[in-house]
């Protein structure tokens, strides 16, 4: 998405996990996706792979520039790593426990709300998370709200009402080109969340 956004001409290879080619694991020491190549430079983590591409390709900044706003935008991003995708893990890890998948809902639930009052009541305007621009905050979020329709299939997860500005803000990125043209339709999610699970059990 973000290089769609930036308009950075790029080739997609795309690697099966289970069988990882000996090529990709000497270019990802992690063995882990997504990883780019720049340069014959090798970056990998997603969150970190869209700072430097942020900054090394200006021409369509995505993080703002003031320092305070900047670090605003980062710990919205840890808030979906460290929160948001905590507690989506949860609703996996502790699929068949009906007292714990009470909690872990209304917990990600709680976390939905705290969204919507904490940063979205807030903005002044603009429907992005930091306003009236897209930006890395956005694009570190998309992938994983792109999910929740998985949850909701597996899990019985719901929009809280309490999130308008929230929902508001998922339907104005389904509309943006950078997510048509990567997105990854709910089936397709609902069937690794099924096939992690028996993993599991």
């Amino acid at each position: 998405m973000l290089m769609i956004e930036k308009e950075l001409p790029f080739e997609l290879i795309e690697v099966d996990l289970s069988n990882k080619p000996d090529w990709f694991l000497a270019v990802s020491p992690y063995g882990k996706v997504p990883v780019v190549v720049d340069d014959g430079k090798t970056i990998y983590e997603s969150a970190i792979i869209n700072e430097y591409l942020d900054e090394k390709f200006k021409n369509i900044p995505l993080m703002p520039e003031e320092p305070f706003e900047k670090a605003k935008a980062r710990i919205w991003m840890d808030y979906c790593t460290n929160k948001y995708l905590t507690l989506s893990r949860k609703l996996l890890t502790d699929n068949g426990n009906e007292a714990l998948q009470s909690q872990n809902k209304e917990k990600l639930k709680q976390a939905l709300i705290y969204i919507e009052k904490e940063c979205f009541e807030k903005n002044a305007n603009g429907d992005f998370w930091l306003g009236e621009k897209i930006s890395l905050v956005d694009l570190h979020y998309a992938p994983f709200f792109e999910r929740f329709g998985a949850f909701k299939e597996l899990f019985g997860v719901e929009w809280p009402e309490e999130c308008e500005k929230l929902m508001n803000w998922w339907k104005v990125i389904q509309e943006r080109d950078s997510y048509k043209m990567t997105v990854l339709p709910t089936d397709a999610h609902v069937d690794l969340y099924k096939s992690l699970m028996r993993k599991m059990s």
